[in-house]
């Protein structure tokens, strides 16, 4: 049996299995609450078409069928602040069971909870649920490879935002840990500028969560795997991604190398890394509430519908979360103590990068005044044949023939009629300039009139 189809078919058993210890817990629960005749609000914290608003309309629909008295969802998006807009509404809505948020682990950040502007804990929200599609997966082009083990090469660089993302972060353990060869390049706008300038030879190493994106510039021949996160399963425990057994973990390359502080932070920043998307209850949610919804959680990972609709639409890897092993890993990882926050912020600067996440506005003037924003992508001019999965795909003609091209919410730019759009907007029928490199399938960018 393949290993992709080995691995898969065990995390849906024991989504299951965990399912039904769930379901006899929750009888009681299924009795004592109804939903009939009510809309649930669904708060989320970004504008619709992303990876978070997605995968939390995909549970919310789920939910409909499962939720005692088959409720509506209404969803709200709220975007502002890096989520915490619509968290610090949601932190106050009456605990009744009639809204719920979808988050990601952006919003349980420590940098982001330090900002005046937050006013939620999520250390007191009630999670019932949440979902992995796969950590990250750091490759370097193949010509470099030698040299990240060799100080007398001249360094591999490293592109990055501002050294935050988990991948980037995985690059500085590795270049305090395991002597990797690196000089950090700051200020790229965003991660198509890091991807053009990977492929262009300009950088030599990066990192994505991307199964497609991996799979293209893999097949390439000109890129090697060297580490990746990991893939976190529904008890808690961390495993390679499928398609990459044997690629290590960032665990299994760090273990016995670290001590003290060292060893907290390390155990910190991999627990972070752990979270993905998460659905939780308000502050002071009655727990035969929380029990109803962890009953109907137990029912939609048993539902086979589900885990292949999580596999088609966001990650071959995509996985349930019990509510108990979210709630855990957010509550070790949200307010960790000072001395871990101030050794992850000397191991930044150490390494020339910055010690607290740059704002939008700090990395769009960073990337100017360094000449990064300069992404000179070839476009061409078509007609969209097609558009699928709420604007995940896009189908036109090029050159005579029909082609088809992945679109992100995070690496592709679109815009219609000259404003910032979400990728869900994209409409057959649509005029646009759509740019991307040679034989890629994903755009970097999608601009239609």
């Amino acid at each position: 049996m393949p290993s992709l189809l080995r691995n898969s078919l065990t995390k849906i058993a024991l989504a299951c299995l965990c399912g039904g210890a769930m379901l006899a817990a929750g009888d009681k629960a299924v009795a004592e609450v109804s939903f009939k005749g009510k809309t649930i609000d669904v708060i989320l914290g970004t504008a619709p078409g992303g990876g978070t608003d997605g995968t939390s309309r995909l549970v919310g629909s789920f939910l409909e069928k499962y939720l005692p008295g088959n409720p509506q969802m209404r969803y709200r998006n709220i975007p502002g602040g890096h989520g915490a807009k619509a968290l610090n509404y949601f932190a106050k809505v009456k605990p009744d069971g009639l809204a719920w948020a979808g988050g990601s682990s952006s919003y349980t950040d420590p940098s982001s909870l330090r900002k005046s502007v937050v006013e939620y804990n999520p250390t007191q929200f009630h999670y019932f649920g949440g979902a992995s599609r796969g950590g990250s997966i750091v490759f370097i082009r193949k010509e470099k490879l030698a040299d990240l083990t060799d100080r007398s090469k001249p360094p591999v660089v490293v592109g990055v935002i501002d050294g935050n993302r988990n991948w980037e972060q995985g690059i500085t353990w590795g270049k305090e840990l395991l002597g990797w060869n690196v000089r950090f390049v700051v200020g790229y706008p965003g991660t198509s500028f890091m991807l053009l300038a990977v492929q262009r030879g300009e950088t030599h190493m990066e990192g994505t969560a991307n199964l497609s994106l991996l799979r293209e510039l893999l097949a390439s021949g000109n890129y090697v795997s060297v580490a990746q996160l990991g893939d976190v399963q529904d008890d808690g425990k961390v495993e390679q991604r499928s398609n990459f057994e044997s690629i290590p973990t960032f665990a299994t390359l760090m273990k016995g190398k670290t001590s003290g502080v060292a060893a907290q932070a390390f155990e910190f920043w991999s627990k972070f890394n752990d979270i993905d998307k998460w659905y939780a209850l308000p502050p002071g949610t009655p727990k035969p509430i929380l029990d109803a919804y962890r009953t109907a959680w137990a029912k939609i990972v048993a539902d086979p519908e589900f885990i292949r609709q999580g596999k088609n639409l966001f990650s071959v890897d995509f996985a349930p979360i019990s509510g108990e092993v979210q709630a855990d890993l957010i509550q070790k990882t949200s307010y960790p103590k000072a001395e871990v926050l101030a050794y992850m912020s000397e191991l930044k600067t150490k390494h020339g990068l910055p010690a607290e996440p740059l704002s939008d506005e700090e990395i769009a003037a960073l990337a100017k005044e360094k000449g990064l924003d300069k992404a000179d992508v070839p476009a061409v001019q078509a007609v969209l044949s097609a558009v699928g999965e709420a604007g995940r795909e896009i189908e036109f003609t090029h050159e005579g023939k029909p082609r088809k091209m992945g679109i992100s919410s995070s690496r592709t730019k679109v815009s219609i009629g000259g404003q910032k759009a979400v990728r869900a907007a994209l409409k057959a029928g649509m005029n646009c300039a759509i740019e991307f490199m040679g034989d890629a399938k994903e755009a970097n960018g999608v601009i239609c009139k």
